[in-house]
């Protein structure tokens, strides 16, 4: 008799998790529904606030996208423009600090062959 109560709490608990296990699958269908409605109801609301956008000629987000995309591109052209320009002033203050050292050598030169030719 006490195997037979066993086997049927057994049953009874069996029983319980088999119900769980539907309940929460019966849970994921319905969340995955509610779910696929309220995308499908984003999506709806999504296509009336585009066309009501370019009924009133607001620009939308893919002009803005592409107008984003625009201003990243010369922001790097200019970034590139002002490198060049900072390279080429290097190069310039550099080849301007030889002509002057190059200058006065060639002064102090000069007044040497100016002395050299007094005497």
């Amino acid at each position: 008799m006490n195997l037979v109560n066993y086997f049927k709490q057994l049953e009874e608990k069996l029983n319980g998790k088999i119900k769980c296990l539907f309940n929460r699958h019966k849970n994921f269908i319905y969340v995955k529904k509610m779910i696929w409605l309220d995308l499908k109801r984003v999506r709806i609301q999504r296509i009336i606030a585009k066309n009501w956008l370019n009924s009133k000629g607001y620009v939308t987000k893919e002009e803005i996208s592409n107008i984003a995309k625009k201003y990243i591109s010369i922001e790097e052209k200019v970034d590139d423009l002002d490198d060049l320009v900072f390279s080429m002033t290097k190069n310039w203050n550099s080849n301007k600090q030889s002509l002057t050292s190059m200058h006065e050598i060639l002064n102090k030169l000069k007044s040497l062959m100016e002395e050299e030719y007094r005497e």
